[in-house]
């Protein structure tokens, strides 16, 4: 970024908030804010009350859902919120000029501009959470489609009489791969509730019954992965988001478990996200200014 410009990069995902002042691919004042899906909003603005904003000031937001011209429609993990103008209210309530992206697409951009992916022309990238996200960056430039909705990677349907996933289609890989997903697994196979972290966790020690969620998992993500790879031959694959901290045993399961033969020339990269929780901040704040800019 050149310009001269304050930016605020922020980015929602389904359990928390992140933010700070970003320069190019640095971050300070950074905060990361637990939230409940009821209340969302109002956290947001807090959030954004706890910095100095100025006229000048250009704030950039990552949210889940579709997103259009600053509109958020229906993020599946955030039932509470069918439609909001989000710009336009938060432009309403700081003076500030507001840019909105969706979160996974901040989160890759974040990542083709400053992190594991900046050597790399074509860059397509998972969200690994509570829910499944995607971003495909092209020459550094999110690729969003004719109304803005693309790249919803955890909503391809893999399985047409999967499970239900929280967006309410049968089957999508976000249904397989989630937190939720893989939680309410285990849960079916001992009885017993844990986190997704925990399970990660059990699996590396050597317990079957956490090892066996963590294959299914590496199988059905590899799915997408391909899917995805067939579709736009990115130079890499990068797997972002709170799940992505267990990352070199994710890439065990997928390897493990990966369930094509290899057709074409060469084997795309799958990388881990470099910047972790400050790539949505960084990729919202970048995309918000260029926004400003033009």
């Amino acid at each position: 970024m050149k310009a001269n410009f304050p930016v605020l990069g922020i980015d929602v995902g389904a359990q928390n908030i992140k933010a700070g002042w970003v320069k190019r691919g640095d971050v300070s004042d950074f905060r990361k804010v637990p939230f409940k899906a009821e209340n969302v909003i109002q956290k947001l603005l807090n959030v954004i009350s706890c910095y100095n904003l100025t006229p000048l000031t250009v704030i950039g937001v990552g949210f889940p859902g579709f997103i259009r011209d600053g509109r958020v429609y229906n993020p599946p993990n955030l039932p509470t919120i069918d439609e909001i103008d989000l710009r336009k209210l938060l432009k309403g309530e700081t003076g500030s000029p507001v840019y909105v992206q969706n979160d996974a697409n901040a989160c890759i951009l974040g990542e083709a501009l400053y992190g594991e992916a900046k050597m790399c022309r074509v860059v397509a990238g998972f969200t690994l959470g509570t829910g499944v996200g995607g971003g495909l960056v092209i020459d550094k430039e999110v690729y969003t489609g004719s109304r803005g909705f693309a790249s919803e990677f955890g909503h391809m349907i893999i399985d047409p009489s999967g499970p239900v996933c929280n967006c309410g289609k049968r089957g999508c890989l976000e249904a397989f791969i989630g937190a939720y997903a893989l939680s309410r697994r285990y849960e079916s196979l001992t009885g017993k509730s844990i986190t997704v972290k925990e399970i990660f966790k059990r699996a590396k020690i050597g317990e079957l019954d956490a090892g066996e969620v963590v294959n299914e998992f590496g199988y059905y993500l590899g799915v997408g992965i391909r899917n995805i790879v067939e579709v736009y031959d990115p130079g890499i694959v990068i797997l972002a988001g709170g799940m992505s901290k267990s990352g070199k045993q994710i890439i065990q399961a997928i390897e493990s478990n990966w369930p094509y033969e290899t057709r074409y020339i060469g084997k795309v990269k799958i990388g881990i996200s470099k910047l972790g929780n400050k790539a949505g901040p960084i990729g919202a704040a970048n995309w918000a200014l260029r926004m400003h800019l033009i």
